[in-house]
């Protein structure tokens, strides 16, 4: 789950394939309400699947016209984006 404040997406403690569906949906929506910031520092467990997440979300902002940022990466999750060649997808 997600809570947009003041144009920030404040992720919950968990990122991962079990959780996705539902956060997915709360990010997307709170980009559409005008959030501009994912903020991961809440995240304390995550897979490849929160990059899935960024991707989707950048598609997202996109369409609606938001420069998204990422803030607060993990050193776990900048290490799957590297090890997956995506790094420069995850805007910051």
């Amino acid at each position: 789950m997600t809570a947009a404040e003041n144009a920030i997406c404040v992720l919950d403690a968990e990122v991962t394939i079990s959780t996705i569906t539902q956060v997915l949906k709360s990010s997307t929506d709170a980009i559409r309400q005008g959030a501009n910031i994912i903020d991961f520092h809440q995240v304390n467990e995550l897979d490849s699947a929160a990059l899935a997440l960024i991707i989707e979300c950048r598609r997202e902002a996109e369409q609606v016209g938001v420069e998204l940022r990422c803030i607060n990466l993990p050193a776990n999750l900048r290490g799957l984006a590297t090890l997956y060649g995506v790094l420069d997808l995850i805007p910051q």
